[in-house]
């Protein structure tokens, strides 16, 4: 039918059919989310089960090896975490669980620190203290910060003097627009999760056997003077994505080892489930250091003081910080992308935006892809249009 339409019509009639590919995969992204994770899974392995078929293995036989050692590494690791998770666990709904156990110790803290307390709050409050109050004392808590109640007091005073002003009740009026639809992600968000699990190494596995045929097919209905430039770009393209993810998995591995080993050598309970869970966040940039940390400070508060365990956490992850973005990142990853700090950003936050959590995991790559194609199809003939217009204004004499 298409191929009868004149070369105008026939163009345009596949342009609309691209219009419509491409609105029906915006709508349906959530569930392409794991088909194209799978594909670029399949994509960082393939190299390997090249490899393996080199020295005489056939392709599933490869395949079906690959998958078994990281079977078998998981479930390794997957022991030893649900262990200590089973010990995180009991922590958490014993008597006296993580937040009686991290009330005592803030106790403990302002009972042993209370001289500087009571002079910094002399400091702040001075010049907002009632003419009833004594100096360095805690408005609205009838005396000094001796205990976690008192600290409480001390905080639910200042929520109230600042819910009696005009900014709450604006402040209140977004977090309830908020509240739902951060729900319904959240609840979006976890079910996403969990299908991605399942389909991920579903979609993988079938791949690692197609996916010449999938990248022969589409050379095939490339127009045949660009062909091997399309394919040169693409190969480009493929190049960056592939690098990316498995540095980013190494670096990620590597963090997560270290981290899992200093806490243990720092002496805070389950480093290893900390740990590496740590280094499967840092997936997520500015996300996975911070919650990593403010777990191990809270189960770091069981067998020490509040300083010490703030700094036995923190340098065992500034330590962790500085040899990811000082030692790991470059010698793994390097400047494979090539983007600017304030791409960088916009990236991220654009990624968030659009595609949630998974956005931000392909938001890097998606960009610098577009940076190449650009370079490519864009740049070139802006430069000649910027040329075209230098030479009609200088015409020659």
């Amino acid at each position: 039918m298409i191929d009868r339409l004149s070369p105008f019509a026939r163009n345009l009639a596949l342009l609309c059919l691209f219009g419509l590919l491409a609105w029906f995969c915006w709508i349906v992204r959530s569930v392409l989310n794991p088909l194209i994770l799978g594909y670029l899974l399949a994509f960082i392995l393939h190299p390997l089960v090249l490899t393996l078929e080199r020295r005489g293995w056939k392709r599933r036989s490869a395949v079906n090896f690959i998958f078994g050692v990281f079977l078998a590494g998981i479930t390794l690791l997957g022991v030893v975490i649900v262990q200590q998770g089973r010990g995180m666990y009991r922590e958490l709904t014993a008597e006296k669980g993580l937040s009686e156990q991290v009330r005592m110790r803030i106790d403990e803290f302002l009972a042993k620190n209370q001289k500087e307390i009571d002079w910094a709050l002399q400091i702040l409050n001075k010049d907002r203290a009632k003419p009833s109050e004594r100096p360095g004392e805690a408005p609205g808590t009838g005396g000094q910060l001796r205990s976690y109640e008192d600290l409480q007091q001390f905080l639910q005073k200042a929520l109230d003097d600042w819910l009696q002003g005009p900014q709450a009740a604006e402040a209140g009026k977004q977090a309830a627009s908020l509240a739902l639809p951060i729900l319904k992600n959240v609840f979006g968000g976890v079910m996403a999760f969990l299908g991605l699990l399942i389909l991920l190494p579903i979609y993988t596995w079938f791949l690692l056997f197609e996916l010449e045929r999938i990248h022969g097919f589409l050379q095939r209905y490339l127009p045949s003077r660009e062909r091997g430039r399309l394919v040169k770009i693409g190969t480009q393209i493929g190049e960056v994505l592939s690098n990316f993810f498995r540095g980013r998995l190494l670096v990620c591995l590597c963090k997560g080892s270290f981290l899992a080993i200093g806490l243990w050598a720092a002496g805070i309970r389950y480093p290893m489930l900390i740990g590496l869970g740590t280094g499967f966040l840092t997936l997520i940039p500015f996300v996975g250091s911070l919650v990593g940390f403010v777990v191990a400070l809270l189960f770091g508060f069981l067998d020490y003081e509040v300083l010490e365990a703030l700094w036995r956490a923190g340098a065992v992850f500034l330590a962790a910080e500085l040899l990811e973005n000082y030692v790991l990142i470059p010698k793994i990853l390097g400047d494979s992308l090539g983007l600017h700090p304030i791409v960088v950003i916009f990236s991220l936050l654009a990624g968030a935006a659009s595609l949630g959590m998974f956005g931000l995991l392909i938001a890097l790559p998606l960009a610098a892809s577009l940076v190449i194609l650009a370079r490519e199809f864009v740049l070139p003939v802006l430069a000649d249009l910027a040329d075209q217009d230098r030479g009609s204004e200088n015409p020659s004499p």
